[in-house]
């Protein structure tokens, strides 16, 4: 497994990858609409579910256009950004 993912094929191959990003850019919009920490972070695990399944199949593998699954410690670093996005988010409404 590589830690950053610099070319496509490594995308599910790596820790980091483009969509770490996206994660934690949810979870910071979900921090700066005061969504509560359970319910975003119950929200995010269940998608990273539902895309370890999908990602399983064919079709998925043809919708992410990726070779398979997502390495367990790319979940886990796109779920700890989430919290971090979700976390600075709160942080920033606070300081008004």
């Amino acid at each position: 497994m590589k830690i950053l993912a610099t070319a496509k094929p490594d995308q599910n191959r790596a820790a980091v990858d483009p969509w770490t990003a996206v994660h934690f850019a949810v979870g910071l919009a979900a921090g700066l609409m005061e969504l509560p920490f359970s319910g975003a972070m119950g929200a995010a695990v269940a998608y990273e579910g539902v895309e370890q399944a999908f990602e399983r199949t064919e079709t998925g593998q043809d919708v992410f256009e990726t070779s398979g699954p997502e390495h367990p410690a790319n979940a886990v670093v796109d779920l700890a950004v989430f919290a971090v996005g979700h976390w600075l988010g709160r942080r920033w409404n606070r300081t008004g």
